[in-house]
């Protein structure tokens, strides 16, 4: 419980101000995204310290200011997150995670399920999870999250069980080959059962999954495309690493 007048939070982008100030892009677990100005945070340390960075979770404390804008007061690191330092694989999942949160927020409207993910999505990195393998996880939740999850074991459009004839429509939902349109690709199982997997772990347990190298090229521009689909814009930091070759799922 934080105290009041104090949120969770992570920096989605900073940006500068004139010579001493920053604009902070907040997702906050009480107050959904926020924009806040950070006074002075260029031009000293010594009021935000190295907290107000990427990646880390914070304990912030804001207040109205002008118009759209909050004022940030303070800042205290609440878990530091320090595995994208000189790890670019884990630098790419977690900078890719965050851009996911951003476009997917929304300002004043709180969504815990998706503050909940980022931050298990991060702390599975800082604790050594595999970073390719979490970037799919990821995605698959982050859909869930937005409204644009499947249910894996059924076909999107009639309903039925999916068996090994599971195929890809246009809009990316996943059907049967009954409903599938000519030329539509198909799902391998190795795909359907990580989907299944990913969808089904505990938050505390996402590291736990390991994604196949051939199952990951099936479902990368699945889930980039569906992703891009459900926050209506292209993803910058859509590629990613592929992991090495293992098991489709290993729980």
């Amino acid at each position: 419980m934080t105290p009041a007048g104090a949120t969770d939070a992570f920096v989605l982008r900073l940006t500068p101000l004139g010579e001493a100030d920053r604009v902070v892009d907040l997702l906050t677990r009480d107050r959904g995204r926020v924009s806040a100005l950070a006074r002075g945070a260029r031009r000293s340390r010594k009021r935000f310290g190295a907290a107000l960075d990427y990646f880390h979770r914070l304990e912030v404390r804001l207040r109205r200011g002008r118009g759209d804008l909050w004022r940030l007061e303070s800042v205290d690191l609440a878990r530091r997150c320090t595995a994208p330092v000189g790890d670019l694989e884990a630098f790419a999942a977690a900078s890719h995670v965050l851009e996911v949160a951003r476009l997917g927020s929304r300002d004043g409207d709180p969504d815990p399920d998706l503050f909940d993910l980022v931050d298990a999505v991060l702390a599975a990195l800082d604790r050594g999870g595999e970073p390719a393998s979490l970037t799919r996880v990821f995605q698959v939740r982050a859909l869930a999250v937005l409204g644009y999850g499947w249910d894996v074991g059924r076909c999107s459009h009639c309903g039925r069980a999916l068996g090994p004839d599971a195929r890809v429509a246009a809009g990316c939902a996943v059907v049967c080959a009954r409903c599938a349109g000519p030329g539509a690709p198909v799902l391998p199982p190795g795909a359907v059962r990580t989907l299944a997997a990913a969808a089904a772990l505990p938050l505390a347990r996402l590291g736990s999954l390991r994604v196949d190298r051939a199952v990951d090229g099936v479902l990368e521009p699945l889930l980039a495309r569906s992703l891009e689909a459900a926050v209506g814009t292209r993803l910058r930091s859509r590629a990613s690493p592929r992991p090495p070759a293992g098991r489709a799922a290993d729980d």
